[in-house]
């Protein structure tokens, strides 16, 4: 099964939070005497943090074969698969500044992104979409759209935001 398209996303702006969530335990480990807090809780919070950047640290977005696949952070998971042939077209979009990173529901659907705000919003022929942000959503649209063996439709796809320039 031959890859038509395979990018793997950095998560800037997840490494910068994460970064900030450790400064931040450290100086109440270090600094703050909290009479009652344990070795314990402090270890398990740096044990879940790190996890947190171990899932998020980076974005795989792969179109091979026939299948769409997301995968999250260092062992491809949380991730999801969908069949090209469910996928109704793709377009290039921005997310809202709200939205943020993470796997999260919007009012535009479940969004996966690890960074930015340049994102994909796939549109499926049930009707459903769900956003994926990528620093490519141009090359990951027409890779995707290209893929599906037919023209693809977006009169299902609710919300879009073309102009992805700014």
């Amino acid at each position: 099964m031959q890859k038509v398209y395979s990018h793997r996303q950095i998560g800037v702006q997840s490494l910068i939070a994460h970064g900030v969530g450790f400064a931040i335990l450290g100086w109440l480990f270090f600094r703050v005497d909290l009479a009652g807090v344990s070795l314990t809780m402090f270890a398990t919070l740096a044990a879940l943090l790190t996890a947190s950047v171990i899932a998020f640290i980076t974005l795989t977005c792969t179109v091979q074969g026939e299948e769409f696949r997301v995968a999250c952070g260092l062992f491809g998971w949380p991730d999801k698969r969908v069949a090209l042939s469910e996928i109704a077209g793709v377009l290039p979009t921005k997310t809202a500044l709200i939205s943020g990173f993470g796997i999260r529901i919007t009012t535009r659907g479940w969004l996966y992104s690890v960074s930015g705000r340049h994102a994909v919003i796939v549109g499926l022929r049930d009707g459903k979409q769900f956003l994926v942000g990528t620093d490519e959503p141009t090359k990951l649209a027409d890779a995707i759209n290209r893929s599906l063996g037919r023209e693809p439709s977006f009169k299902l796809i609710r919300g879009a935001m073309l102009d992805v320039s700014a």
